[in-house]
C-alpha cells in the first residue's frame, strides 16, 4: 500500500468517526475557527487594505488621502490601496465602509462633509455615523480663505461686507456644490458678517475656482489647497483667512478674528474611520500608526507644500472637536436653512 493510499484511508477513519460524534466535529471546528480569528487579528494586517475615498480623483481629499495611504502601507507592512467612490456628497463611499466586512481591510477616509455636515442637512442617511463608525484619528486640515474676482471693487473685508449690504442678493458665491463644505464657508461668512450674497453652485472646487476667475461669480470661501496657485499667480484676491492665526503662506493676510469677525473659523478636514464593530486590538493597531503618520516630519512637510497642516489630537481631542464641528455647522445650516432631502 502506497503512503497516498494509507492517508487516504486514515482521512476515511476521520471522517467516519468525527460523523459517529457530532459533538466532537463542532469542537474542533470551533477551534479551527477560533485559532484562525486569533490569528487574524494578532497578525493584522495579512493582506492589503482597501481605504474608500468618497471624492473624485485630483481634489484635495484625493491628494492627502493618496499620501496618508502611502505611509499607513509603510507603517503595516502592506498595500493601502486607495479607490474613488464619489457621489452623493461623499455618501456613497461612506456607506460602503459601513456595509463592508469589519475587519479593519475597508477604511473611510473621511472629511467635514462626511463625519460632520451631511447628519445636519440630510435626514435619510443610510447610516448613523456615530452609532456604525470609530474614528481613529483626525490628520490634517486645510484653513479656507475668502477669495474675490479681480474685477470686484473692494480690496478689504470691510469693503466687501459694505459693498453686499448696499446691493442685498447680488453679489454671490461659488461652491463645490449644494451641502458641501464649500458652501458651509460660504454660509459661515455671511452668517458672521450679516450679509445677503447668493449661493451659486457647481461640480466641484476646480469649476467653482473657474467661475470666480471668469467673473461668472464675485468670490468663494475654499481651501487654501484649491486656491493657491490662482491666489500666487495674482488672478484671485485673497482678503481674509477663517483660522485662528495667520498662515505662513500668507503672512500679509489678516484673519477675520483680526477684523472683528471671530467666529468666522473654518476650514476642509480629513480623517480615518473604521466600522465600529472592527476589533478593538485592530483598531487600536490602526491607532498607533496614525499617530506616528501625523508626527512624521516628512508626512508634516508634504502637507505644509499643499498648504495643509496636520491634526496631531488624542481621541478624546478628536472626539471633542469633531463634537464642535457639528454644533457650529448646525448653526450655520439652521440659519440658511440648508436641507438636501
Amino acid at each position: 500500500m502506497t503512503a497516498i493510499h494509507r492517508l487516504a484511508q486514515s482521512l476515511r477513519f476521520f471522517h467516519q468517526r468525527l460523523r459517529a460524534m457530532p459533538w466532537a466535529a463542532a469542537l474542533l471546528l470551533a477551534a479551527v475557527a477560533g485559532s484562525q480569528s486569533v490569528l487574524a487579528a494578532g497578525e493584522y494586517p495579512i493582506r492589503p487594505i482597501q481605504m474608500i475615498i468618497p471624492f473624485p480623483a485630483g481634489g484635495p481629499a484625493d491628494t492627502v488621502g493618496r499620501l496618508y495611504a502611502q505611509r499607513l502601507s509603510l507603517l503595516l507592512g502592506q498595500p493601502v490601496v486607495t479607490e474613488n467612490r464619489d457621489g452623493a456628497a461623499g455618501i456613497i463611499g461612506t456607506q460602503a465602509v459601513a456595509r463592508a466586512r469589519p475587519d479593519g481591510y475597508t477604511i473611510l477616509f473621511g472629511t467635514t462633509s462626511t463625519m460632520a455636515v451631511n447628519q445636519l442637512i440630510m435626514k435619510n442617511l443610510p447610516y448613523d455615523f456615530g452609532r456604525d463608525f470609530s474614528v481613529i484619528g483626525l490628520i490634517a486640515r486645510a484653513p479656507h480663505v475668502l477669495a474675490v474676482r479681480n474685477g470686484l471693487p473692494v480690496k478689504t473685508v470691510a469693503e466687501l461686507i459694505a459693498l453686499a449690504k448696499k446691493n442685498p442678493g447680488k453679489l454671490t458665491y461659488a461652491s463645490a456644490g449644494a451641502g458641501s463644505i464649500v458652501q458651509m464657508g460660504g454660509e459661515l461668512f455671511k452668517y458672521g458678517s450679516g450679509t445677503d450674497i447668493m449661493h451659486v453652485p457647481y461640480k466641484g472646487g476646480g469649476p467653482a475656482t473657474l467661475a470666480v476667475l471668469t467673473g461668472e461669480v464675485d468670490m468663494t470661501v475654499n481651501d487654501l489647497t484649491t486656491l493657491q496657485g490662482n491666489i500666487a499667480s495674482g488672478k484671485l484676491r485673497v482678503l481674509a483667512v477663517a483660522n485662528d492665526t495667520r498662515l505662513k503662506v500668507l503672512p500679509d493676510t489678516p484673519t477675520f478674528a483680526e477684523l472683528g469677525l471671530p467666529k468666522i473659523v473654518s476650514s476642509t478636514w480629513w480623517g480615518i474611520a473604521v466600522s465600529s464593530k472592527t476589533p478593538a486590538d485592530i483598531r487600536a493597531k490602526l491607532r498607533a500608526a496614525n499617530s506616528k503618520i501625523v508626527a512624521d516630519p516628512e508626512y508634516v512637510n508634504r502637507l505644509a507644500a499643499m498648504a495643509v497642516e496636520p491634526l496631531v489630537l488624542t481621541p478624546e481631542q478628536g472626539a471633542t472637536f469633531i463634537a464642535s464641528e457639528v454644533q457650529k455647522w448646525k448653526k450655520v445650516t439652521t440659519a440658511a436653512n440648508i436641507h438636501l432631502d
